[in-house]
């Protein structure tokens, strides 16, 4: 058991995906899947410079690899800085098997798939994840986990609602249902997840019992897309729809509404 701890503590674990923190270590759990990767280098970022790394780590296939999942431990006082991160992955660049098509580019940085929280940068341009160019510093950014872990939040006793009828569903957009005046939503939380908390009497009153929201993840908010059909990420909560009242960030918003 403790060559387990201790392997897990210098090369990390597989398991979850994404990036942890691990309090016990005092470290970040770097976890990502690619089938066809030949190597993966991690890149933190500084909150104020999104184009040029205050921390580069490279794996290694022989000790941060298992099965098809790239690992590693990275000890928080390497980067004390650090606010984001991303990848650069390099692979085949061409297959002859006619149903593979790989696309790897060793000077794309890559958003983490399973990231929690985005970032996107000033310079942020869309069209630059095409080409032969490095797209550094246009590139999205994933946001690392917060050092106090999944327990900063307070669920208290909320559980998981079980109906004893029939629902009435009502689907709604964030923006749309809270944005307008009309609404009667606060100004501060117009267009947010806090808007839907202000509405919940509102819904009651209707006799609504379920609410089915229109997606919620982050999308590209540079294409002309309202409804945000335009997918950057499935696990990470809008951006936009987080009021700035300092009332938390997207994520534990969302959790709010959630629990409202």
């Amino acid at each position: 058991m403790a060559q387990k701890t201790t392997w897990a503590a210098q090369e990390g674990t597989p398991s979850p995906l994404g990036v942890t923190w691990v309090p016990e270590d005092q470290a970040f759990n770097f976890a990502i899947y690619s089938k066809y990767a030949e190597s993966v280098t991690a890149l933190l970022y500084g909150r104020n410079d999104c184009l040029n790394p205050v921390f580069i780590h490279k794996f290694e296939s022989r000790k941060n690899k298992t099965g098809r999942i790239w690992h590693a431990r990275i000890p928080r006082r390497l980067a004390p800085d650090a606010t984001y991160y991303a990848y650069l992955i390099d692979g085949p660049h061409r297959s002859s098997n006619r149903f593979e098509r790989h696309a790897f580019h060793p000077e794309k940085v890559l958003l983490d798939p399973y990231a929690t929280s985005i970032f996107v940068p000033p310079k942020f341009d869309r069209a630059a994840a095409f080409g032969q160019c490095s797209n550094a510093g246009k590139a999205l950014l994933a946001v690392l986990p917060s050092s106090k872990g999944d327990d900063d939040f307070d669920w208290g006793q909320s559980k998981r609602p079980q109906h004893d009828s029939d629902m009435v569903i009502y689907e709604m957009h964030v923006r749309g249902f809270t944005r307008n005046p009309n609404s009667g939503v606060s100004i501060a939380k117009q267009g947010t997840f806090g808007g839907i908390i202000e509405r919940i009497p509102y819904l009651r009153e209707l006799g609504i019992t379920a609410v089915e929201l229109m997606p919620i993840f982050q999308f590209d908010a540079t294409e002309p897309n309202y409804w945000g059909y335009m997918p950057l990420n499935f696990f990470s909560p809008h951006a936009a729809y987080a009021s700035q009242d300092g009332s938390g960030d997207q994520i534990h918003q969302f959790k709010q509404m959630v629990k409202a």
